[in-house]
């Protein structure tokens, strides 16, 4: 064999391996995602979704025929009933929710897929459900942060992020905590998260992954698309009465609620407490009455949440929920504190300009309000809708923010908001 073969056996499926990379990088793939593709995303509640930015960007452009809003969560979302928000809205209402929540979507998950369609939520609208579960001990675990997060989702976020910027600075120290300091995520981190600008490398680095990564999306962001929307929405779309009657509504989501809650004393649905609650009932009798949502880097979390809706001037409407009252009394949750970190959430938002706020948590003992332990349905949809449809149908003035980075700190984070120490730390 020459040198010349014995050269080409060596680099010549390297070199091969490259033309192809920069082939597919450069190859001009249009990724256009059909309004079926659209329509199911928006109820798929998929992770790649939140990962991703290709089909959310399209559906959540403003030149759309169909106005997709932008609605994020956690688990509440996959209890699918006739009165689901997707339903409601397919119903009566012009907009279309696109859905984003699972279990372990709390704040930091959302931030990064906010980040993805910063440039679709500018001056826009957008309803955020927050759960005062999310505020426990330590925040959102590692493992559900890289579930819902990935690269490209990080990428895209370092690839914006000022050094400068205490928020910034603040969640790339977060970022490092929850993925560890490895590649090229764990190095832009570290300089960020220090206050130090990123080197003409590392942009080319992170901008030339995001390339990569952008094609990889358009191409198959549309494989893991659910059929939720065929399934589970459209069906029960005709099951609404034929014009909006708030009253109508609620009766009929009362009467669903009891039929399908006889098993059981807790207003509970009968197949979640057959399958989930019964046979662990004995053993959690009591077992929360240690639960505690006051004090949690959760906080500072979720005000990184609040500067990005600051970044896009977007109108958000903030949804609390409550928890299911006859459940909480015999688990030993303390109504006093879930009654005090509402407060200390709403302190935040307010004292900000966040003032678009439904305050669910004080409804948990109300009739076919609670679909399960910690879950609204039935007649919490219809509420729900009430509050959030008229928001988003009717024009609403210009938010004026006005951040307060004092949110970030560890004070605040474990500060337990009574009166007076809320009036200190407002000094």
């Amino acid at each position: 064999m020459t040198n010349r073969k014995r050269l080409w056996t060596i680099f010549g499926p390297v070199i091969l391996a490259g033309l192809l990379v920069i082939g597919f990088i450069c190859l001009p793939w249009s990724g256009h995602h059909s309004d079926l593709a659209k329509r199911e995303a928006a109820v798929s509640l998929s992770p790649l979704v939140m990962k991703n930015a290709s089909i959310k960007t399209q559906a959540l452009a403003k030149n759309q025929h169909t106005e997709y809003v932008p609605f994020f969560g956690s688990s509440e979302f996959r209890r699918m009933d006739r009165f689901h928000p997707a339903v409601m809205a397919a119903r009566y209402h012009h907009y279309r929710p696109f859905m984003f929540g699972s279990r372990g979507t709390q704040s930091l998950p959302q931030l990064f897929n906010m980040v993805g369609m910063a440039k679709e939520m500018n001056h826009g609208k957008a309803v955020f459900i927050i759960s005062p579960q999310w505020f426990v001990k330590n925040g959102v675990l590692p493992v559900a942060f890289k579930f819902y997060n990935g690269a490209y989702a990080n990428l895209i976020w370092l690839n914006q992020a000022n050094p400068a910027s205490r928020y910034d600075r603040y969640t790339a120290r977060r970022l490092l905590q929850l993925i560890g300091s490895n590649g090229i995520v764990g190095s832009a981190a570290r300089k960020i998260a220090a206050g130090e600008s990123l080197s003409g490398w590392d942009k080319f680095q992170i901008q030339s992954r995001i390339r990569l990564l952008a094609q990889e999306d358009r191409l198959f962001s549309g494989i893991d698309a659910s059929h939720n929307y065929e399934n589970k929405i459209k069906p029960k779309i005709k099951l609404l009465p034929k014009q909006y009657n708030y009253q109508k509504l609620i009766r009929e989501a009362k009467h669903d609620a009891k039929a399908q809650t006889t098993n059981n004393r807790f207003g509970i649905y009968n197949k979640f407490y057959a399958s989930t609650v019964k046979n662990a009932k004995k053993r959690l009798a009591g077992s929360q009455s240690h639960f505690s949502y006051l004090q949690s880097p959760e906080y500072s979390d979720f005000e990184a949440v609040l500067n990005q809706f600051c970044k896009t001037k977007t109108n958000v409407m903030f949804v609390i929920t409550p928890v299911n009252e006859k459940w909480e009394k015999y688990t030993g949750l303390s109504l006093k504190m879930y009654e005090q970190a509402t407060a200390k959430i709403k302190y935040q938002l307010q004292s900000q300009g966040f003032n678009h706020i439904t305050d669910f948590s004080n409804m948990g003992n109300r009739p076919g309000f609670m679909q399960d332990t910690i879950h609204i349905g039935w007649a919490g949809w219809v509420d729900f809708d009430r509050k959030v449809a008229p928001f988003l149908d009717q024009p609403q003035p210009a938010p004026k923010y006005h951040l307060q980075s004092k949110f970030l700190s560890r004070k605040w984070q474990q500060l337990k908001p009574t009166a007076k120490n809320l009036a200190e730390f407002d000094k």
